[in-house]
Parts: structure tokens; sequence; C-alpha cells
């Protein structure tokens, strides 16, 4: 791949969209991602700590006029494919083609509801029926036959989620693009694009799977306030991408037990709490300088200006800064990346 980097931004809103004035304050967001030309705007779907994904991302539709917006990442469990089809079909047609889909198998969602994460053939399954509902009107998924009436449309984007190497290859073998949570130093960065190529050619396709990797992020001019804000995102993602272990996941060996100890010791009610008990455990166990360098990025501008150009240079040039915050906390950000950071990469 060439030419300037590429990016697309999460919104992690730490505050409930309860009023008129959130939901103005939310598309007004929306609208200046559009202005700044990012690829694409998402909202996570986990109901326990966030409001309806679909609302937001409703909200997200109606501030953009290029850029696209979709929910990032759902699941097999808790979007029923009818529900995230027919979900789709209504977001496709208020962008004029825009919607997309992220999927993956379920972290702290589906825990929520007393489930295990999906295995990749139900994702697999899961991906297969929403493409079909929404080409056909018909599609089969877990032993049942789910019809829509929302018309033969175009295919939706649908990215895949990928934290280890046999979802990377998943993603490489079914996913219009991949959201690559497995980290950015080279060796990683590296790996990581092979798996994808590796499922490409396996299932004998011919289309590249766009690769897309997650970036922990936080903006401040307070280098110091921008990593301790970005803490709790990092101690989410050491725990999600290594909950089946440390093994093919190129840990350096001297991690290996503290890592193994941070994942049995999580507490899911305290899944990205800026107060909660995460985020103080990685520090604890030696961990934190380990998370920040494989997928953080924090600090004022001009540490962001360095960050990008040297992900870039190691093969990482479509990016998903995911931050959270408040809403004042994410326009601020936003405002910045896109007046001092963007004019400086691109």
């Amino acid at each position: 791949m060439t030419g300037a980097p590429r990016f697309a931004m999460q919104f992690t809103v730490l505050e409930p969209i309860l009023t008129r004035e959130h939901a103005r304050r939310l598309t007004d967001l929306a609208r200046m991602a559009d202005d700044y030309g990012l690829h694409s705007i998402g909202v996570g779907d986990t109901g326990f700590r966030l409001n309806e994904a679909a609302a937001r991302v409703t909200l997200l539709a109606l501030g953009t006029t290029h850029t696209y917006v979709g929910m990032r990442p759902t699941n097999p469990w808790t979007r029923d494919p009818q529900i995230a089809a027919a979900f789709l079909a209504t977001i496709d047609g208020i962008t004029g083609g825009r919607a997309f889909m992220e999927v993956a198998t379920g972290d702290s969602a589906v825990r929520s509801v007393g489930r295990r994460p999906a295995t990749r053939a139900r994702l697999e399954e899961y991906v297969t029926c929403v493409r079909d509902l929404l080409a056909t009107g018909h599609g089969r998924y877990d032993g049942r036959d789910i019809r829509v009436f929302t018309g033969p449309r175009d295919p939706v984007r649908i990215s895949v989620g990928a934290e280890g190497p046999r979802m990377l290859r998943l993603a490489g073998a079914v996913g219009d693009a991949a959201s690559i949570g497995t980290g950015l130093t080279p060796e990683v960065v590296a790996w990581s694009l092979e798996q994808l190529r590796q499922g490409a050619r396996e299932r004998g396709r011919r289309t590249a799977t766009e690769p897309w990797f997650t970036v922990r992020s936080a903006l401040d001019a307070d280098r110091e306030v921008a990593r301790d804000r970005l803490l709790p995102s990092l101690a989410s993602i050491l725990h999600h991408s290594m909950r089946h272990g440390v093994e093919d996941r190129l840990v350096p060996e001297r991690h290996h037990a503290a890592v193994r100890e941070y994942v049995d010791a999580y507490a899911l009610a305290d899944h990205q709490r800026a107060d909660g008990g995460n985020a103080r455990l990685m520090g604890e166990l030696g961990l934190a300088g380990f998370a920040m360098d494989r997928w953080g990025m924090a600090g004022d501008a001009s540490d962001w200006i360095r960050r990008i150009e040297e992900l870039a240079g190691r093969g990482a040039r479509r990016m998903w800064l995911a931050n959270r915050g408040g809403l004042d906390e994410l326009e601020r950000t936003l405002r910045a990346f896109g007046e001092e950071v963007l004019p400086r990469v691109r």
C-alpha cells in the first residue's frame, strides 16, 4: 500500500446520550470528523456500558456526507443477524451506501449477558447470513431460516475484528476489511499482515482484505494526562487480546507470567473504567509499558505525528484511532487531530 496514511476514529462516549443536547453534540462530532475527511467513524456495541448503539450510529449518520458510519464492533450473540441486517439496510439507505459493520467474537458485551465469546465458525456463519439477508432477503443462522423485507441491496462493508492468528486468517478469508488488534510493533505488524494473506490464500480469494490497525489513543497538550487517560483502554485490549493465552501472540517471554496473572484477575465490572482496578493491576505487574508500546499512542500533537509516521513506516498505514471520554474531551481530541496532526501526516 502506498500513499498517505488513512484514518478512522472510534468514539467511546463515556457519558449517557440522554437529552436532545447530547444527541446534537454527538451529531456535531460526526460532522467534524466528516469535514476533516476521516474514512470511517464508529461506536461500540456494549449495552451494559453504553447507550444503544443503533441510536448512536443513526446520529453519526445524520452528521455525515461522505464518511462511513457503523458499529465497531458488534458480535453474533447480542445482535441477531436479522436485527443487524435490518439496521445496516436502514443506515445504508440514510447515508447513500456508507454503512459498515465490524463484527468480532465478543468480550464484555457477551460476558455481561452470560455468554462465552463466539467461535470462529459461528462468526463466519453470522457474516454469511447478514450478507445473504441484505442481498436476497433470506439467510440461515444457527439452524433456522431468517427473512427480512428490505429488498435486495448492494453489499455493505463488513470488517472482522481480529486479535489472534486464527481470527486474522478468518478475516483474510471472509472480511472486506480487518480491524487488527494484535499490536503495532514492527514484528507484530508484519506477522499480522502475513496472517491475513494466508487466510485469503487458503480460501482462494482474489480480493484482498483491507488491513486497519487499531491504535488505542489519547491526545492532550499535557503528555502525562494523555498517558493516564489511555491506561484503562490499554488494560482492556491487553486482556482481550491475551485471554486465550500468550502463545502465538509474539509476547516477550519475560512478560508471559505477568500477562497470565493479569488475564486471570481481570475484573469485568471495571472494564475501561478510569477509576477501576484493571489499569492499576496492569501497572503493578509491570505491563503498562509493554501495553503502551504494543497498542498505544499517547501525548501531544507532535507525539502523535511521530508515532503515525513510525507506524506508517512499519506498514500500518490504515489506522483506527480508538478514543474514549466525555463529549467535551472527544471534541478537543478530534479538533486537535484535524487541525494540528492531519495537515502534517497527509
